[in-house]
């Protein structure tokens, strides 16, 4: 009788890795084709073997990003059981890019959207799984999809390619790479503090776009750097901080916002973290505090890291502007840098 149930339970087995091949080969046969763009990922930890680690924007979702129950402030997301099956909204455009919307727990009843996992939950964020976080490569072929070390270097994010099925499952089924990168040079100075310890504060910052395709292709660069957010790291923070316009409507482009770039040019956005545009503050229970905002030049030795992420004016605030049709769509995030740093 043991035996028995033993093969019972091999056989049962087999049968349901049989039915999740066919049903990922059914996918990617019959799924709808979107790109997903990849954000940076830590270079030290990359390469797993024979696969490339990736990460896309919906791979850590804030609550102000969630809709239906997981919207509800009153409970916290590490009530969440684990695995709590998860939908994330996208909008796709004219280029097969897909960009993230909104995540509910409820399925939603029309357009596109792609399957999910809860994998960490914290108080107001959640981390989230959807199987399309491994790029399986030829032993050896990994290391040119690499992130550079070297910290100036321009980042060229992966835009990858996904079999969507109209339930929402995505398979992995290749990639190519963003026509657009991104690269961060800081600018510092020694604090003239009595500490042992040589310390650099960052006072600005210069934001690298260039364009890596072989066509021509347009950025928006808004007056005063309002093209660029100020993304805070909540996990690599001391404090929990936020900017102070982190939910505000971007300013409407204008013609002469619109920088045409030929392949292989670049352009400049420099941000002097002295303007108080840049400024945070911090967040008591998920709600911003009634302290002062500061600037980030004000911080005494905070341990606060955050990057900085270009993103373009939607589609409709483009459609007036002179070669609109070469406007690239998107959001990119630069590496994440700490505000304070030893001086070596």
């Amino acid at each position: 009788m043991k035996t028995k149930w033993i093969i019972g339970a091999v056989a049962l087995q087999v049968l349901v890795l049989a039915y999740l091949g066919g049903e990922r080969e059914w996918v990617l046969r019959t799924g709808r084709t979107i790109y997903l763009r990849t954000i940076p990922v830590d270079p030290r930890d990359v390469m797993r073997g024979d696969y490339v680690r990736v990460a896309y924007e919906m791979s850590s979702v804030s609550r102000a990003q969630c809709r239906g129950r997981l919207a509800d402030r009153n409970q916290a997301f590490s009530a969440l059981p684990p695995d709590t099956r998860v939908y994330a909204r996208l909008r796709v455009g004219e280029d097969e890019v897909a960009e993230f919307e909104s995540l509910s727990a409820e399925r939603p009843a029309e357009g596109v959207f792609l399957r999910g996992r809860t994998e960490r939950s914290w108080s107001q964020q959640l981390d989230v799984r959807y199987g399309l976080e491994a790029l399986f490569v030829q032993q050896g072929q990994g290391r040119p999809l690499e992130p550079s070390w070297e910290p100036e270097a321009v980042q060229v994010p992966l835009e990858m390619k996904v079999a969507l099925s109209p339930d929402g499952i995505g398979v992995l089924n290749g990639y190519r790479r963003s026509a657009l990168g991104i690269g961060l040079r800081l600018e510092k100075e020694a604090d003239t503090g009595s500490s042992a310890e040589r310390q650099l504060r960052t006072i600005g910052a210069t934001v690298e776009l260039k364009n890596v395709s072989s066509n021509a292709v347009a950025i928006v660069d808004l007056p005063g750097g309002r093209s660029l957010d100020l993304m805070v790291d909540p996990w690599r923070s001391a404090e929990n901080w936020r900017w102070v316009h982190e939910a505000e409507t971007p300013m409407t482009p204008a013609p002469d916002h619109v920088v045409v770039l030929k392949p292989g040019d670049s352009h400049l956005i420099k941000v002097d973290f002295q303007d108080a545009w840049w400024s945070v503050v911090k967040k008591e229970q998920g709600t911003a505090s009634q302290a002062r905002p500061m600037k980030l030049t004000e911080l005494t030795r905070e341990g606060l890291e955050f990057c900085l992420e270009y993103r373009s004016p939607e589609r409709a605030a483009c459609a007036r502007l002179p070669r609109s049709e070469l406007i690239w769509h998107g959001r990119l995030r630069t590496r994440t840098v700490r505000l304070w740093s030893i001086n070596d």
